[in-house]
């Protein structure tokens, strides 16, 4: 147990970073920094370029790795500090205004394109608002130094779950155990991160710091947990060459199948990008937070400064943290049920029928953008509740696919001889970041097709200290809608595409466990046999 504790504070710390990353790096590069919503997704799909490089060299370096400490350890010991360091630079408080030029994008206006149906239908294009060259190279710089030491973190600790946990039953409680643990990790940024930003009059600067303390709230925990693990899985002293371990790994039909339902889950977990807009745009006015504030203020001598940002969202995320945090616990008791197939491809068509209906709900039962407060707020809650059961297979999902992946690394080395975590995890983490980069680029497109740089134009008043009101937001209903569209309708066409590749994946965990426990048996006898041989020589 000592171990799970110590291997779950890996995802504690990662989990933690991403969580800030996830929820906040857009909302910030795009008002905050004012690079916009297309130039943010440009800036993540060409960091992808670079982890087609970056993520397969971190996976052919661990497969090469030979020392006394294990393949994947030592690079998690090495990589914990510049990680954290990479993670605060993506917020430095800088803006460059126009002092490397300035650009604009060229785009389709789809509420206008939509408007000219009927009446000789035709493409409305427009240009967007002039953006700051050198904030965008800013971004673009520290995306792809974030990254690089993202994968340098990230692939050893994908890759030493089945090093460390070499028996089936006991990897998928790790997993299980870890994931729980590592979603406790997602609360407290959910808590404070945005808090500690109100506190600075200056939102960079309040990023910045909120960045900081975060780098260190989650880069410690990963840098204890290297120095408490242990590898347990004998490696043979020869390296394969990285090309050919490639070439065993996608000749296995079922590795093949788990990539492809790795794309389609980053459109599964991608709408959860947007509920940071939908908090601050979409709830923009439910609550009034200044007669709050005033209430605090004569009531408890001082005054508590609530937002959008900084009231809904974390109640939104603690909400599916819980639900998160359920559904991985609960994959264990579920799986003596039926196999991890199976339960992956029911809880993701359920699920997406549920994502379907909850769009429906609150955009026309009961709308939460509604001029009328109390039947707004009526939408908002039912939104909340019904939020917190369909985000139970973000978590399902996850713990499945990395038993699974683990599951097959064990069969690899049993066919082949070979262990090859480095280059399967790599290429797994590799995959998922080309479909976030892509379809996220692709969203946020779409998003600001349907009018998002009106919403963008009232985020640059309210850093002026301008105050906006709820009807300015309100009639942009059709940017409303498209968010809102990401956050529900999105995550259901990701389950079930995520589900299509399942039903071709052929696994007899039973008959594999047992084949596994054979393999290790013949080859702890051989290790023995080999290492009398040597003392007695």
């Amino acid at each position: 147990m000592k171990e799970i504790i110590a291997f779950s504070m890996l995802p504690f710390g990662i989990m933690m970073i991403q969580n800030v990353l996830f929820n906040a790096l857009n909302v910030y590069m795009a008002d905050v920094l004012g690079i916009g919503l297309v130039a943010t997704g440009v800036i993540l799909a060409l960091s992808r370029l670079w982890d087609a490089v970056n993520d397969p060299l971190m996976g052919m370096i661990i497969d090469r790795t030979r020392t006394k400490w294990g393949k994947c350890k030592p690079w998690i010991m090495l990589f914990a500090i510049p990680y954290m360091a990479s993670f605060a630079f993506l917020f430095m408080p800088v803006d460059f205004k126009d002092k490397f030029g300035t650009y604009s994008f060229t785009q389709i206006d789809m509420e206008a394109t939509i408007a000219t149906i009927g009446e000789g239908f035709h493409i409305v294009r427009s240009v967007g608002g002039e953006i700051s060259m050198g904030n965008f190279l800013f971004a673009a710089v520290a995306f792809l130094v974030y990254y690089t030491f993202d994968a340098a973190i990230d692939t050893p600790y994908q890759s030493i779950t089945p090093l460390v946990f070499p028996e089936s039953r006991s990897r998928v409680k790790a997993i299980s155990i870890a994931t729980v643990v590592g979603s406790l990790g997602t609360i407290l940024p959910v808590i404070l991160f945005f808090p500690i930003v109100g506190g600075f009059q200056d939102k960079r600067r309040g990023y910045f710091v909120a960045a900081v303390v975060f780098a260190l709230l989650g880069g410690i925990p990963i840098l204890l947990a290297s120095l408490n693990l242990r590898e347990k899985v004998y490696l043979k002293p020869e390296k394969i060459k990285y090309f050919a371990s490639l070439k065993i790994i996608f000749s296995n039909k079922n590795v093949r199948m788990l990539m492809f339902t790795t794309l389609f889950a980053a459109i599964t977990n991608l709408g959860a990008m947007f509920l940071m807009f939908f908090c601050k745009w979409n709830c923009y006015g439910i609550f009034n937070f200044e007669a709050i504030a005033e209430w605090t203020q004569s009531t408890f001598g001082f005054a508590i400064h609530l937002s959008e940002e900084g009231f809904i969202f974390p109640v939104l995320n603690i909400t599916s943290g819980i639900s998160y945090m359920l559904s991985m616990a609960i994959v264990p008791r579920l799986l003596k049920k039926m196999d991890k197939k199976t339960l992956f491809i029911r809880q993701s068509i359920i699920f997406a029928v549920a994502d379907v209906i909850v769009f429906f709900v609150c955009t026309f039962v009961f709308p939460y953008t509604s001029p009328d407060l109390r039947l707004a707020r009526i939408g908002l809650l039912i939104y909340a509740i019904l939020r917190f059961f369909t985000n139970f297979p973000v978590g399902m999902s996850l713990v499945l696919l990395t038993a699974m992946f683990s599951d097959t690394v064990d069969t690899i080395e049993m066919n082949s001889g070979e262990r090859l975590e480095g280059a399967t995890f790599s290429f797994k983490g590799l995959i998922n970041k080309f479909g976030v980069a892509g379809f996220n680029l692709l969203m946020m497109m779409a998003v600001n097709a349907f009018g998002y740089e009106k919403l963008q134009a009232l985020a640059q008043r309210d850093l002026a200290g301008e105050v906006i009101q709820r009807s300015e937001v309100l009639a942009n209903k059709s940017t409303l809608t498209a968010l809102f569209f990401m956050l529900t309708v999105l995550g259901a066409i990701g389950l079930v595409l995520q589900a299509a590749p399942m039903f071709f994946y052929k696994f007899n965990e039973k008959e594999n466990e047992e084949q596994i426990k054979a393999f290790r048996e013949k080859r702890n006898a051989e290790l023995e046999e080999e290492l009398q041989t040597a003392m007695i020589s």
